[in-house]
C-alpha cells in the first residue's frame, strides 16, 4: 500500500490556506399563510447571507446545506431543484463560505438556525455538501455538530476513515486531490456500506449534476434504511466499463452498487464485488495505479522543493514536458497522474503567490512566480490580479491597472480581496 500521508498534509495545508406576536389569532393565521404563499410562489428565497429552495408541495424532509469555496452555492444548487422537489429536500446555499475565511463553523451554525427558524422547521436531517475547501469546512463543521450526511467534492477525509454518518467522497481522475481520496480494491473501506467514493472523468471541479444526484440519493437513502433503483444502473455501468477496458471506473461502479443495493441484495452484490476485486485485469490496474500514485507523491515533492532553486529555464522545460505527458494517449494512467500534477502546481503557485502578496514569502521571487503560474494557467483570472499587485508595489500604477481591468474581464469577483491591496481612490474607475 502506497503512504500518501505526507502529500495529503501538503495538500491540506496548501488549500486550507476560508417574532412577532398579534392580539388577533385570525389575523396572524393570514398573515401565515400569505407569507407561506408567497415562499411557495417565488421557490427560490434570498437572504443577505443565503440563498434557498423549497419543495414545490413544501414538503420538507431535510435540509441540505450547499458550499462553495467562493461564495457561489447557486452553481450547483440552481441545478437541484428538481431533485429537491423528488425529495423533499430543501437546499440551503450559503454565500459568505469562501476560502480563507476562519469562522465558518459560526457562520454555517447561524444561516441554518435562521433559515430552520425562518421556516418553522423542526427535527429535520442535516446533510452537507461542500467543494474543495468548503469540503474541507464542511467536513471539521461535520465533526463538531450533530448531522445526518456529507458529500465532499475534490477533497479528502483528512485520515478518517470512517464517521458516524453516511459519507461521500467525489472526484475527478485528473483531480490533483484525487489522491486523498483513493483506497484500493482490498481495502476496508471497499466493504463500508456507509462511506462510498465516486469518480468521474475530470479534473479539480463541481461534479456533474448527475453524480451529485446519487450522491445526495446515497446518504439519504442510508439514513432512512432504504435501497435505491440506480444499484442496477451502476452494475451495468459496470459492465459497460469492463468491456471498454476502463477497470478503475468497472470496479467503482460495482462498488457504488453494492453500496446502493437493498439490504435482501447485499449478499449478492458482495459476491460480485468480490469476484470482481479477484479479477486479473482488476488487480493489475490497481498495480500499475499504485506504482503511479508513488511516482506522483515524489514529483510533488520535488517540484516544491524546486521552486526556489531551480532557474525559469528548468522550470519552462519540466511544464512543457509535464504538459506532453498529460496530453499523451498512450498511457492513460499517466496522462492522468501528470494531468493532475499540473493542477497541483497550478495551486501551488496560487498559495505561494497569495503568500507573498500578503507580506508572507520571498518577495524577490514574486516575478518568477508570476512566471510560472502564467506559463501554467495563461487565462486565469488570479494571474493578472498578482500581476496588479506586483506592478502596484513596484510604482507602475498605470501597469497595475491595466492587468486589474484583464483580471476582472477574465472573471475575477472577490472585489473585497481588490479593496484590500489598493486604496479607494486607485480603484476608482476600476471596479
Amino acid at each position: 500500500m502506497v503512504n500518501y500521508h505526507k502529500v495529503i498534509f501538503v495538500l491540506v495545508l496548501i488549500l486550507f490556506t476560508v417574532s412577532c406576536t398579534d392580539n388577533n389569532g385570525n389575523l396572524k393565521n393570514y398573515r401565515e399563510k400569505s407569507k407561506k404563499a408567497t415562499q411557495l410562489s417565488s421557490r427560490i428565497q434570498k437572504s443577505n447571507h443565503y440563498t434557498y429552495y423549497i419543495p414545490k408541495d413544501s414538503s420538507i424532509e431535510g435540509v441540505l446545506i450547499i458550499m462553495d469555496p467562493h461564495g457561489k452555492p447557486n452553481l450547483v444548487l440552481d441545478s437541484l431543484h428538481s431533485f429537491s422537489d423528488q425529495n423533499h429536500l430543501a437546499l440551503l446555499g450559503l454565500k459568505e463560505i469562501e476560502n480563507g475565511i476562519s469562522n465558518y463553523n459560526s457562520i454555517i451554525k447561524r444561516d441554518l438556525q435562521h433559515f430552520l427558524s425562518l421556516n418553522n422547521l423542526h427535527n429535520m436531517k442535516i446533510y452537507l455538501l461542500g467543494f474543495s475547501g468548503a469540503a474541507r469546512m464542511a467536513l471539521i463543521y461535520s465533526q463538531r455538530n450533530r448531522i445526518n450526511g456529507l458529500i465532499v467534492c475534490g477533497a479528502g477525509l483528512h485520515r478518517q476513515t470512517s464517521l458516524p454518518f453516511p459519507t461521500v467522497m467525489i472526484s475527478g481522475l485528473s483531480d490533483f486531490n484525487f489522491i486523498e481520496q483513493y483506497y484500493t480494491s482490498d481495502s476496508p473501506r471497499t466493504f463500508n456500506r456507509n462511506s462510498i467514493a465516486i469518480h468521474f472523468k475530470g479534473k479539480h471541479q463541481w461534479p456533474p449534476i448527475y453524480v451529485l444526484d446519487d450522491a445526495i440519493q446515497f446518504i439519504i437513502n442510508r439514513n432512512s434504511g432504504k435501497g435505491s433503483s440506480n444499484s442496477r444502473y451502476y452494475e451495468d455501468l459496470s459492465k459497460k466499463y469492463y468491456s471498454e477496458k476502463e477497470y478503475f471506473l468497472s470496479f467503482k461502479s460495482m462498488e457504488v452498487a453494492y453500496k446502493l443495493c437493498s439490504v435482501e441484495d447485499i449478499k449478492t452484490m458482495r459476491k460480485k464485488l468480490v469476484s470482481l476485486s479477484n479479477d486479473t485485469k482488476v488487480k493489475l490496474y490497481f498495480q500499475r495505479q499504485n506504482k503511479y500514485l508513488s511516482e506522483e507523491q515524489k514529483r510533488y515533492q520535488m517540484l516544491s522543493e524546486s521552486l526556489e532553486v531551480q532557474d525559469l529555464k528548468w522550470w519552462n522545460n519540466q511544464i512543457n514536458y509535464i504538459i506532453d505527458k498529460s496530453n499523451s494517449n498512450k498511457n492513460e494512467l499517466a496522462a492522468q497522474s501528470y494531468s493532475r500534477t499540473l493542477a497541483y502546481l497550478g495551486i501551488l503557485m496560487y498559495s505561494r503567490l497569495n503568500a507573498v502578496s500578503a507580506g508572507r514569502g520571498h518577495y524577490d521571487l514574486f516575478p518568477k512566480y508570476l512566471s510560472i503560474y502564467e506559463k501554467l494557467e495563461p487565462d486565469n483570472p488570479d494571474l493578472y490580479f498578482f500581476k496588479g499587485i506586483y506592478a502596484y508595489t513596484q510604482g507602475r500604477q498605470d501597469e497595475s491597472k491595466q492587468y486589474l481591468k484583464k483580471s476582472l474581464q477574465l472573471g475575477f469577483t472577490d472585489k473585497a480581496k481588490m479593496n484590500k491591496y489598493f486604496s479607494q481612490d486607485f480603484l476608482y474607475g476600476i471596479l
